[in-house]
């Protein structure tokens, strides 16, 4: 921080005069001021320019060690904060589960990028173990195994070709789009057809199959512009952006 010498007011590191007394700051703070400025700037350079020599692996585990840093702080002082007011542990469970059901997640994509099936497979079931953990904290409710788990499967397995669709994919623009429109239309399928079973006992689709007519034409639209068009469609000279 830096003061004026007549008044003692705190001045911004821009100022070259007090707006109090109109004193001009001294040629000794302007220069202090610089050399502390590009101090700073060259420390940040050398932060950027390390991590950009990193490789991708060690640039995700040093993600994946930040991120377990984050929540096992997160983890503890919930827990001790729970101890202290409480003198027993309640809330700081639904807390502790989320954080530890994350940072499983977080191992999966950082060490099981390339390996989709396998990264899937092991995020699914540590998210349907973390609806069922959140169901027997609260014994009164029995959603996880009759909503939760089929509707968060349903998601996984339409995401799952949704990211096969994007990678076997040679051009890549409209039709991403696109894909990802049926995607949600299927999913609104899944969504009312699981919801219809577990409350009336048979399969019931009214809005979904509107939602899935809207976006079967605006699909079918941008698939024809997208393979209509001689060169790839690239969204950003597309939409000249």
């Amino acid at each position: 921080m830096t003061y004026c010498k007549n008044c003692g007011v705190e001045l911004d590191g821009n100022m070259n005069f007090c707006p109090l007394c109109g004193e001009p700051v001294s040629r000794e703070d302007l220069v202090r001021k610089e050399h502390a400025r590009f101090k700073r700037s060259k420390q940040e350079e050398i932060i950027i320019s390390d991590y950009k020599k990193l490789t991708r692996i060690q640039r995700r585990k040093l993600f994946w060690e930040l991120s377990g840093i984050i929540l096992a702080s997160g983890i503890i002082v919930s827990l001790i904060i729970n101890l202290v007011l409480n003198k027993n542990i309640t809330w700081s469970k639904y807390t502790t589960t989320i954080g530890i059901v994350a940072l499983a997640n977080i191992t999966f994509i950082a060490f099981w990028q390339k390996k989709i099936l396998l990264l899937f497979s092991a995020s699914f079931i540590s998210n349907s173990i973390l609806l069922m953990l959140l169901e027997l904290y609260n014994k009164n409710i029995s959603w996880s195994t009759t909503f939760g788990i089929p509707l968060l499967f349903a998601a996984y397995v339409i995401t799952l070709g949704l990211i096969s669709l994007v990678k076997i994919s040679r051009q890549r623009g409209l039709n991403i789009i696109t894909y990802s429109l049926i995607a949600i239309g299927l999913l609104t399928i899944c969504v009312e057809g699981i919801i219809s079973i577990n409350t009336i006992n048979r399969l019931s689709f009214q809005w979904s199959i509107i939602v899935l007519a809207c976006i079967i034409p605006v699909s079918a639209i941008l698939l024809f512009i997208h393979y209509r068009l001689k060169k790839a469609t690239d969204l950003k000279r597309f939409f000249h952006i």
